[in-house]
């Protein structure tokens, strides 16, 4: 069994086109937290892959993109609003209140 990682991508994209295709491609495997940041989870090996994929689409200077390995999102605490619209689920697939 492939152990899977939690990941947060962050990313500041100078070009719209280039933005547009990245939202693209991390939106249909990660959870949009805010404008630029989503949170995922996948094997390292998956991610590895991810990686190249975006890198086929930022430009090397002038654009930033951060990936971090972190704590699953239900060990995350929130401090001020918190938005009803996005559900937390643990790794069993129980929903998170």
């Amino acid at each position: 069994m492939m152990t899977k990682t939690c990941f947060v991508i962050a990313y500041d994209i100078s070009n719209h086109k280039r933005l547009q295709r990245l939202h693209r491609l991390v939106s249909n495997q990660f959870l949009q937290l805010q404008y630029s940041v989503y949170y995922g989870v996948m094997t390292r090996k998956g991610m590895d892959t991810f990686i190249i994929a975006m890198q086929k689409i930022i430009h090397p200077t002038d654009d930033d993109l951060r990936i971090y390995e972190v704590e699953p999102l239900e060990h995350a605490f929130v401090i001020g609003k918190q938005s009803d619209d996005i559900m937390l689920f643990s790794e069993i697939g129980e929903l998170k209140r």
